[in-house]
Formats: structure tokens, sequence, C-alpha cells
């Protein structure tokens, strides 16, 4: 671990004390007129002021031997339960501290770096701002890539969190869908707020023009809904203008996560190094002005979004599918579907949470019906749309698979006291059920007397369909009682009873006369039974209710077999944009989602030659558009093919073949001062500083520091640029011609790559300890030759031997230079 300042870290831990003496203390607690400037009139103004306070900030490279981000983010994301461990965000590990990464941590731009800032150098400021970096699980980092930030809705794998500081753990995960800006990235509850004031923090601290201090330009950071601007930030360069969102999601989670503690301490700490703060979390309140245009409690914003156009409804066998063409507003927040049985009017609204996209799978629907659908769009204001052109569509009709979900299995008495009693839903796979309720009735009176509300997404199970158990503790022991299974727009899907029928008085079933299952439980039956539907088919109406046996709760009923997506014989389209990426050990595969409504996922497969003879590189079915092949050597070339397999095990043709070569990584230290020369008899001439290294290495970025060795400080910078060349087995030279070289007794250079990291520090005539720059508290290493005024001009000091590294050469006396070449008596 690299030393920290004793002034910072005595600030941080006097932090750290005010939290736990008094931790309401602390809340927007900024020095005292830190925040004297700001002016709230209107978003403009605020936002400006907001700006100018937070502008120009002490930038700390990214990693270096001196203080670094890795020093930082340690304190910052420290383990409030144990100090000598690091808490991730989004797993909510907690892992010892390294002094720097490993295979278990690492950092995490929440801003992705690739959306306006990927080439990292002392000019890149939101590169290394770590009021947006966190300490992040290397695979969790990884899976979410650079994926916006977005609610998860359909085709999820979800990201699970662990049980530290009193938060986290089962049922409380992560979510994520997709790659790149197809894609999204759902944060857990915990966090939500953190990274929504980390990216808003961004947004107003990069807003284009240069450092104040260093003169450096900087970037326009734009937070946003539209993702074709998101996907042209990802352009491999550093931007002017750069993109990022969603808007409207992260609004809402900074609404639903409020600062906490283990936020607090994170932006303190940043604000003890960077010197500049977190607006929003130290003012929560200001995000509505700046980013809703809500201020004072008021607004101007009266203006509502253009009517939505281009709305079409297609019906599938479980769902019906609606798409309409984007709209182009700034401040968009997202897009509402209403529904209603009844054309022009009656519409109620069916998805629960704003919609970014502008398509919608509505899969409550009942097999036969005809629905009549509108969207509309609204803004960050709140304004609203008239709604869309009306379209009318019928639901499909049970027999290629059902539209609707129905009641299973069943559990309400059983010897003793009642135990176990619960409820299984059964329907298509991937029927939502959120929103949507169990409501038991008394038969004696027909009245609702308990209603659970359900959650969750209906798992494929078996052919296109499955189930999904809910407890039910309390349910009446009939004679006769039922349960209604209603959807979340107040739909009666399925109504049962047992022991008798009866007609339902109030609630959603009011006069409906409810279905005697004809088989009941008793005072006599195991708890650990149930009364179940068993048969084939793919509704209600196929199965026939069976007398009390061992329970399935969860699972396909015994003497049950779902026949959900009838003779599917239709493959799937070849996938799309496949494409391969080699880095060390690893090959990184992405490809463009198929469409279909029943894929299943997909299947990989790798050779060794063009066209050649493939075999399957994953184990389980791919549910992603992103696989990591890590069983690959590096320098061999493979030969990937994709195909989609939907869940009736039709297999796609292959997609079009792609290839990549993982390679070892170029480190910084496959680079090294190779040859220098720096005085001569009469006056000096040539002066020149020769690097050496791994072929194909980009310099761009880095630089050489001449030090005094009189007092240690730089007294010239050099900035280096170009690709080092091939000129003998992988490796080259590139000389830079230097003037005013300082002639010793000692002085000293210092390579630095792009990162900050001193690479070499070097000396001639004796030694020096460097008290400024990248090498600042560093000690050289004297190469133990020199020049003098008596040395020919054209002569140099050069590094020779055999090797690869600089641990490999040793210099040598003046000799003829070989600018640019390969040194006399030098072998790579």
């Amino acid at each position: 671990m690299k030393s920290i300042s004793t002034l910072n870290v005595r600030f941080f831990v006097c932090t750290i004390l005010i939290f736990i003496i008094n931790p309401t203390l602390v809340l927007g607690q900024a020095p005292v007129g830190y925040y004297s400037t700001i002016d709230e009139t209107n978003p403009t103004t605020l936002r400006n002021s907001i700006h100018n306070i937070i502008d120009d900030h002490t930038r700390y490279p990214y990693t270096s031997s001196a203080v670094d981000t890795w020093d930082v983010l340690e304190i910052a994301d420290e383990d409030q339960d144990n100090a000598g461990n690091v808490i991730t965000i989004y797993q909510n590990d907690t892992n010892a501290k390294e002094g720097g990464g490993n295979t278990f941590y690492n950092r995490e731009h929440s801003w992705p770096k690739s959306y306006g800032f990927p080439n990292d150098g002392s000019t890149n400021y939101p590169y290394t701002d770590m009021h947006h970096l966190f300490i992040a699980d290397s695979g969790y980092n990884s899976s979410r890539s650079n994926k916006p930030y977005d609610y998860c809705i359909s085709g999820c794998a979800e990201k699970v969190t662990l049980v530290n500081n009193s938060r986290g753990g089962p049922g409380i995960s992560n979510w994520t869908a997709g790659s790149f800006t197809q894609g999204m990235w759902e944060v857990w509850q915990g966090r939500k707020g953190d990274v929504a004031r980390a990216l808003m923090y961004m947004d107003v601290r990069y807003e284009g023009g240069t450092h104040g201090v260093t003169g450096v330009a900087e970037p326009d950071l734009i937070l946003t809904d539209d993702l074709t601007l998101i996907e042209n930030s990802n352009a491999g360069s550093n931007l002017s203008t750069a993109y990022m969102g969603l808007l409207s999601v992260l609004i809402t989670w900074h609404n639903d996560d409020p600062v906490d503690l283990i936020e607090l301490q994170h932006a303190e700490a940043v604000y003890s190094f960077q010197g500049n703060r977190n607006p929003f979390v130290d003012h929560p309140e200001w995000v509505e002005c700046v980013f809703e245009l809500v201020c004072n409690g008021g607004g101007t914003d009266t203006t509502a979004p253009s009517q939505v156009s281009g709305l079409s409804a297609v019906a599938n066998t479980s769902t019906i599918d609606l798409d309409w063409f984007d709209n182009t507003e700034a401040d968009l927040a997202g897009y509402d579907v209403y529904r209603s049985q009844t054309s022009g009017s009656g519409y109620v609204k069916i998805n629960s949470n704003q919609l970014s996209l502008s398509a919608y799978a509505d899969s409550s629907i009942t097999g036969g019906t005809t629905y009549y659908y509108v969207v509309t769009a609204s803004d960050i204001t709140g304004n609203e749309s008239i709604n869309s052109n009306q379209v009318t569509v019928t639901a499909q009709s049970s027999g290629g698979g059902t539209s609707t979900a129905w009641i299973n299995e069943i559990h309400y008495d059983n010897k003793g006291k009642d135990r176990n009693e619960s409820v299984e839903i059964a329907g298509p796979a991937g029927t939502d059920v959120s929103g949507w309720t169990l409501d038991a009735y008394n038969g004696s009176t027909g009245l609702v007397y308990d209603s659970i509300s359900l959650s969750g997404t209906i798992a494929m199970e078996e052919n296109c369909m499955g189930t999904l158990a809910f407890d039910y503790a309390g349910l009446q022991n009939g004679s006769p009682d039922g349960v209604a299974l209603v959807d979340s727009v107040g739909q009666v899907l399925d109504f049962i009873s047992y022991e008798g029928s009866f007609t339902a008085n109030d609630g959603a079933a009011n006069g409906l006369v409810s279905h005697d299952i004809n088989v009941s439980e008793t005072a006599s039956t195991s708890r650990n039974h149930s009364l179940q539907l068993g048969g084939t088919g793919s509704s209600a109406a196929d199965f026939t209710w069976q007398s009390a046996q061992s329970a399935t709760n969860g699972n396909v009923n015994s003497n049950q077999v779902f026949d959900g997506c009838g003779a599917d014989t239709t493959a799937p389209s070849a996938p799309l944009n496949l494409s391969a990426n080699a880095s060390d050990a690893q090959v990184a595969l992405t490809w463009q989602a198929n469409t279909e409504n029943d894929l299943a996922g997909y299947h990989l497969l790798r050779s060794t030659s063009p066209g050649g003879s493939y075999t399957q590189v994953n184990g389980s079915i791919i549910v992603d558009t992103l696989y990591f092949d890590t069983s690959v050597n590096n320098g061999t070339t493979y030969y990937y093919v994709l195909n989609a397999v939907d869940s009736t095990g039709n297999v796609s043709t292959n997609s079009s073949e792609v290839s990549a070569t993982p390679t070892a990584p170029v480190v910084s230290s496959d680079v090294w001062i190779n040859e220098i020369h720096y005085d001569n008899d009469s006056t000096d001439v040539g002066e020149f500083v020769e690097i050496a290294g791994g072929a194909g290495i980009d310099i761009s970025g880095w630089q050489i520091l001449l030090y005094n060795g009189s007092g240690g400080a730089v007294y010239k910078t050099v900035n280096l640029s170009g690709v080092i060349p091939n000129q003998q087995n992988s490796f080259g030279t590139i000389p830079f011609d230097i003037s005013g070289i300082q002639n010793g007794a000692p002085d000293g250079l210092a390579l630095v790559d792009a990162a900050g990291v001193v690479i070499e520090f070097l000396s001639y005539e004796g030694t020096l300890t460097a008290v400024d720059g990248a090498a600042a508290g560093m000690t050289s290493v004297n190469i133990g030759v020199s020049e003098t005024g008596s040395t020919p001009a054209g002569y140099s000091l050069q590094r020779a031997g055999s090797g690869i590294a600089a641990s490999d050469f040793v210099f040598t006396a003046p000799q003829s230079e070989t600018y640019g070449l390969v040194n006399t008596g030098q072998s790579f």
C-alpha cells in the first residue's frame, strides 16, 4: 500500500468519527461558505453556480507509485464493519484491502469510460474522477460492462447481493440483460441512489471548456434517455461531447434511495483528496431543480411531448407485442401503455413503471379477447401527450399455446394445525405476475376474506410453460370456500372453490360463480400433500383436479405434462453481428439479440481452422448476448460461430464466422530507457534519449521528466508519442531529440507512462532524490557511466547485452551512437 499524506488520513479519520458520533450532522455539511455562491433562481442559474463551485478539482493518477485512485477508493469504500476491508458496490461483498487490484475487486467507472473518455492520461480528468469511481466485484464489473442504467424488465439475469453492513442478501439483487446500449443494468436498491447522484455530478461537473488551473480541455458529459446518442458516444476515443443514462431512471433511483452513511463516507473521502464535493449528496433537493426543471416548488415547462406515432400491435401465443416510433424530445421521460376492451374509451394503464423503450409486450391477456391500445409520452416535468392512434388486436386462443394463467395446485387443510397452506399458479413461461392478486372468498357470504399480492415471472419448466407457488397462511377449510386469480387490470383469470360452489358478492369476481374442483382436503390430510391438476395440455381446461398427494410446489405437478409450445418446428433466425475481441488468454464475444418470443438462448461453437470442425464452447445454454471464452491459449487463432435455440429445442443455422487471436498483455515494464547523449566536447549537440521495448506498444501520453540533481526538481518535461517498431524479434527503439539536457554531477531522467506511473528513474554522475513530478520521493538509479566535455559529438551511453527487459542490459562507456537502432552489443 502506498503511503498517503498524514493530512488526508487525519481529515478522513475525523470525518468517520463525526459519522459515528452524530451521523445526521454530516448530511450536506460542507465547509462553511462552500456553497455561498449558489443561485437557485431557476434550473440554469443553479446548474451554472454548482458547476463553478465543483469545477477544477485536483486530479490523482489512475495507477501510480504515488497516491492514486486505489489509495483513495480503499478509504472511500472502506467496510464500515471492518476497517481492514472494502465493500463492493454491486455484490455488497467485503474483501480484505490489497493496496490495489486483485481477482476479487477492481474499480468501476459508474459513467463508463467508453462513453466519452476511454484514453487515460494526465489530461483526462473524468477518467480518474473518484466521485464516480467505486470499488466493484471483478465479475460483476465485467458483466455490467458499459450497459446504461435502466430497469430490467424481461430476459434478465440475476446478480445477487450478500449480507454486509446490515443490508443486501436474498431477494435484493442487481438485474441485467443484453449488452452495450441494447442491454441494461439495474442496480440493487441499496446503491441505486449512489450511482444516480454520481452520474448527476458528472453531468454538472463536466460541461466542456478547460480546467481553470491546468488549461486542459474537458468534455461536456450529458445525461439523456436517447440510446442513440449514448451509443454514438462509444467512439473509441476521447470526445468533446458524450452521453450516458438513462436520465429518467436515474431520477427515479435518486428519489427511491436517499443518501446514507455509506454514500456520505465515499463522498467525504473523495472531497478530502480532490478538493471538490458531490453537490447532490450534500443537497439531494437540488436534483429536482437541475434535472426535473422544478425549482422552488414550481416550473415553467407546460409543453407536453408530441403525440406518439406509428403504434402497431401483433398477437403472439402468449403476448400481444406493441411497437411505436421513438419520440425525439430532449426532456422525454418515457411512455405509458393504456388498454381497454371497449373501442375509444375505458383505457387503463397496464405498465407498472414508465417505459424507456418504444415497445411493450402485454402478457396479461385472455385468448380470444379483443383489446384496444393507445400509448402516451411524458416529459421529465410530468407533462403527458395526447393519446396515440388506437390499435385493435385479438389475443390468440389456446392451441399452439395459451395466453392465460390459472390456479394449478392448492393446500388448505391437514391433520392437526393447518400448515404449509399455499396456492400455485401455472401458465406461459415469461408471464409477469407483478400486480396480480390471489383473493380468498368465504363461500357462506361470497365475500373476500383475504388477498395476497403476487410478483415474479413464470419460468420455463416444460414446453414453454411453468409454475409459481405462493404461501397463503389462513386459507379457510371450506364447505365451501374458494380462491380467485386476478391480473393487474382486475380481470379474473380463474375462480375455483372446494367442497362446493358459490357466487361471489364483492371483489374482482363479484357476480361470478366459482368452479368446484370436486376434490377436497380434510383434517386427516398430510400437511405435505396438496390438490393438483393432472393431465396434458396448455390451459386449465386441459387438466383435471386430482385427490390429495405429495405437494409439488413450484414444479410441474405429478401426472401433469405441459404442452404450451404446440408443434413448433420453426428454428430461430441465425444470430447477427457476432464479434470477437481477444485479450490475454481470453476472447470476449458479443452479438445482436434474437427477437423470437420462444428464444431459449445460444450455443457458441469454436474451431482452430476457418470453416473447420466446430466444437461447442459453452456448457449450459447462454442467455446473455455476451460470452467470455477463457479456455484459449495465447498466440492461437480461434474461429467462432453462434447459433440460437428456442424453447422447443429448434436450432438456427450458424452465424457468420469471426476470428480472434488472444495475446499476452503489453505492460509498461516492457519499455525502458535504452540510450542517452547529454554532453560532448565544445557546444553540446545532438542530445537525445532513446527508449526501447515491445513492438507495437503505443507510447502516446508518456513523458520523459528531466531532473536537476542539485535540488531534485523537474527542469524539463518532454511529451512522447508513437508506436515502437519491430526491429528485432518483436522489439524495437524510438529516439527523441531533447536539447538542453543538463550535464550532471548528478542529473537524471524519469520515464513515465500514460497513467502517471514511473517506469524508470535513472541518473548519471551520481544519484538524486526527486522532490516533485511523478518521481517525487523516489531515489534515482545511477547508470554507472557518464559523458564529459571531452566526449566526441556523435557518441552516446547505451545499454548492451541480450534479453527482453531493462534488467537484462547494462550501460556501457561512450561509443558511436545508434540513434533509433538496436544498440551496439545489444540483442533482443
